[in-house]
């Protein structure tokens, strides 16, 4: 028999090579070979993309902000024309003159709760008079309409948004 691997002839009962030690495989017997061994792969790594790199941008200009006012600082007040109402004095002088009872000159300055209480005033005032409490109550109303003549001619009458009456 020969040896299938290195050529050499061995004995006929041999089952493995004198010469390079390998098995001998005998043509006449049936070849038993064994069932391939399967290697063990792993699977290949996945593929990943890298991650993306930032991209270079110049740095942004500064923007300048006001610093926040100091509270030592003096008050910044908004130019004259800007604080008076577009309401007119002589306006509420007049209603004041005519309807100051009814408090219309509260309304005309958008007041309206003051006016309502003026005239709820004068109403009271009006309907309790014959039995002595009526004084009291319209006492306090002519003294409410006499501070507000005093704002009004003086210029210092504020309207609903807290605005000076214009001349």
């Amino acid at each position: 028999m020969f040896c299938s691997n290195c050529g050499k002839q061995n004995p006929d009962n041999a089952k493995f090579c004198d010469n390079c030690g390998k098995p001998i495989v005998n043509a006449a017997a049936p070849q038993y070979s064994p069932p391939p061994q399967q290697q063990y792969a792993p699977p290949p790594p996945p593929q990943y993309a890298p991650p993306p790199q930032p991209q270079y941008a110049p740095p942004s200009q500064p923007v300048y902000q006001q610093p926040p006012p100091s509270p030592f600082a003096a008050p910044q007040f908004p130019p004259a024309e800007a604080v008076i109402s577009p309401k007119s004095r002589t306006t509420a002088g007049l209603l004041w003159f005519f309807l100051g009872w009814a408090g219309a000159h509260r309304y005309y300055m958008g007041k309206i709760g003051t006016g309502i209480l003026m005239l709820l005033l004068f109403i009271a005032g009006m309907a309790t008079y014959f039995i002595g409490v009526g004084i009291f109550v319209l006492s306090a109303l002519s003294l409410w309409l006499f501070i507000d003549l005093i704002l009004i001619l003086t210029g210092k009458f504020k309207d609903k948004n807290g605005l000076y009456i214009k001349k």
